[in-house]
């Protein structure tokens, strides 16, 4: 069963541990910050949209020769 209840400005998410993976928890949480940050955010969608494109190249330019490589050597 999973349930919420909430003390003081706290909201409490109770559930069987076995119901979700430690690594699903961290992921959620990530997300929860993600979107608080969004919140407060005053950027425009345009200006989101540019900041996405740059992550995604910055991204890939790390991470380029991990992926390249394992192509070249199948």
């Amino acid at each position: 069963m999973i349930s919420i209840k909430y003390e003081n400005e706290d909201a409490v998410l109770i559930f069987p541990k076995r119901l979700i993976s430690n690594q699903y928890v961290q992921s959620f949480i990530e997300r929860l910050n993600i979107e608080n940050i969004t919140q407060k955010s005053r950027l425009t969608e345009k200006e989101i949209m540019e900041l996405s494109e740059k992550i995604k190249k910055d991204w890939w330019k790390k991470n380029r020769d991990r992926f390249i490589g394992k192509m070249k050597k199948d």
